[in-house]
Formats: structure tokens, C-alpha cells, sequence
């Protein structure tokens, strides 16, 4: 979305405020490190801070910025911080059960958009790497689970519930297939807001590293067929099985929308359960934003 390096001061103006004005749909103002931070360190910090602090444009009180006149964003930052913690302890607890099984390889709290910035009613989002050819069983189980502790989200009771609707295997670890097919920041600043919970085999740094976000110099790996080949056997015909499963008692609406919406993709390497996918409306929210606090200054 930025250039890898910002190299004039207008450039690094208008990447701060893009990334202000997208955390400013979330009611999320920033420090001047997480700035820099979305910014995938694109300028060097000192520079950066020199022109955030000459911005005309953007506001700043108690070490966070914000557009001009937003100032009530920070009473949301400082509630949600608390009931993010709140979240974040329920969630430590859970990714403690399910990394129990053998093939969650990477457990993350997704769909912050920021640090710390959950609403008081919202659920918490998983979002969870298995092995190969193991994606359907890892659902099965850590949906199973949740559902067994009365902890799935249902409609009007969300609040600290467990969302088990996103899944990757470690041999499919690049999601540029996913993002829009136009324009989505949407995506860019998800893929930076992760809260990592549980990490085996270095799939988080490999994950990073497929998603060009990280460079890896010494990537180790998970050697999958030097499992018993007896065990994985029984265990693949398992997992066909509760893949038909699944597939059988799916509710008619999230079957209607298979592969059909771009919140909802079903395969042996993707389960990605989103009925309501937003970030088309985000997308020309932040596109009409930015070019409005940019004619104002043209």
C-alpha cells in the first residue's frame, strides 16, 4: 500500500495521514510509533516524527494523534484498551485448550484493527494456521469445544464469545488471494493488527515472511509426511469424514454463500466464514475521507 521507502516529507505526510484517517474509522487514534508501525517503517522514525508534529491537519494530546476535531476518540481508546485486556485473558485461556491438538500451529486474535481496540459487546476473533490436511478436523474440534463451554457467539450475544471463523493451512500461508480485487486497506492494516497467542514451528515468522512482512534468513519447517504413516492415514480419512459433516449440517445461508461472497471461502486450505464483509464499505469510506481532508488543503 506505501512505498517501501518514504523518501520525501510529502510523501511521508500523506502516508500519515492515510494511515490516521483509516484508524480514525475505528475510533482509534495512534501513537507516533504505531504510526510509524503501519507504516512498515517505511521513513526513519526521527523524520517521521519531525513532519507528524508540523501536520495542520492532524490533532495531538496525550502522546496519540487524530484528525482535527476528533478529540473524542480518545475517551474510546482508553474503555477499549480495558475491555480489550478483558478479552485478551479470555482469549489466552482458550488458545491454552486448543493448542492442545496437534495441528493448530498458530493461534491469533484478529480484527482489532489496533491494539487493544475491542469493543465491550463484541466476540473475539480467532484466526488459526493448522497442519495440512488437517483444517476441517481443527474446526471441528476447537468449534466443538466452544460450543460445549456455551462460548460460540449467537445473534444478540456476542460479548466475549469465541468467533472460530477463519482457518489456514501452514502449506498455504499467503493470502493474496483474499484481498479485493480493487482496493483494500481494509486488508493492509489487518494483516498488521494481529495479537499473536500461540506459535509452533515458526509459522508466525513464515506466515510474516509469505505476506512480505518479515525476511526470514533461517525458516525451519514442519516435515508433515514424517508423521507414522499408518496414523496419518486414519487420520485423512477422518478428516474426509468431517469435512462431509460439516458440509452437511452448514446452515442453508452460509452454504448459499460458498465461494459465492468475498467473506466466505470454502476449501482444504481456506475456511473463511464471513457473512458480513465490510471492507468494501471501508474501503470507499477511507477513500472519500482522505480525499477530503486533501482538497481542503488543494
Amino acid at each position: 500500500m506505501f512505498p517501501k521507502e518514504l523518501k520525501t516529507k510529502e510523501q511521508i505526510k500523506e502516508a500519515i495521514i492515510s494511515v490516521v484517517v483509516f484508524f480514525d474509522l475505528f475510533d482509534y487514534p495512534l501513537s507516533d510509533y504505531e504510526i510509524w508501525k503501519y507504516l512498515d517503517k517505511g521513513a526513519d522514525f526521527l523524520e517521521l516524527k519531525e513532519v507528524l508534529n508540523g501536520l495542520s491537519e492532524l490533532e495531538n494530546k496525550n502522546g496519540f494523534f487524530f484528525l482535527k476535531g476528533r478529540e473524542e476518540i480518545l475517551v474510546s481508546r482508553r474503555k477499549r484498551h480495558n475491555y480489550s485486556q478483558r478479552k485478551i485473558k479470555i482469549a489466552r485461556r482458550f488458545a491454552a485448550i486448543f493448542k492442545i491438538l496437534p495441528w493448530v500451529k498458530l493461534i491469533i486474535l484478529s480484527n482489532s484493527m489496533g491494539q487493544f481496540n475491542l469493543r465491550d459487546g463484541s466476540d473475539i476473533d480467532f484466526f488459526i494456521i493448522t497442519s495440512p490436511r488437517r483444517i476441517w478436523l481443527t474446526r471441528f474440534f476447537c468449534a466443538g469445544l466452544a460450543a460445549l463451554l456455551n462460548s460460540r457467539p449467537k445473534s444478540g450475544n456476542k460479548r466475549d464469545k469465541i468467533c472460530l471463523s477463519f482457518y489456514i493451512t501452514s502449506d498455504n500461508l499467503n493470502l493474496d488471494s483474499l484481498k479485493l480485487p480493487s482496493y483494500d486497506p481494509y486488508f493492509f492494516f489487518w494483516l498488521r493488527s494481529f495479537i499473536l497467542l500461540y506459535n509452533k514451528d515458526n509459522i508466525y515468522e513464515r506466515f510474516l515472511a509469505e505476506n512480505k512482512l518479515l525476511s526470514l534468513t533461517n525458516e525451519s519447517t514442519f516435515d508433515y509426511n514424517s508423521q507414522n504413516k499408518k496414523q496419518a492415514r486414519f487420520f485423512d480419512y477422518l478428516e474426509i469424514f468431517i469435512k462431509k459433516f460439516q458440509l452437511l449440517i452448514m446452515s442453508p445461508v452460509l452454504k448459499k454463500a460458498i465461494n459465492n461472497s468475498v467473506g466466505v471461502v470454502v476449501n482444504d486450505n481456506i475456511l473463511k466464514f464471513y457473512l458480513l464483509d465490510r471492507r468494501l464499505e471501508y474501503a470507499e469510506k477511507y477513500g472519500n475521507k482522505f480525499e477530503q481532508i486533501f482538497k481542503k488543503n488543494n
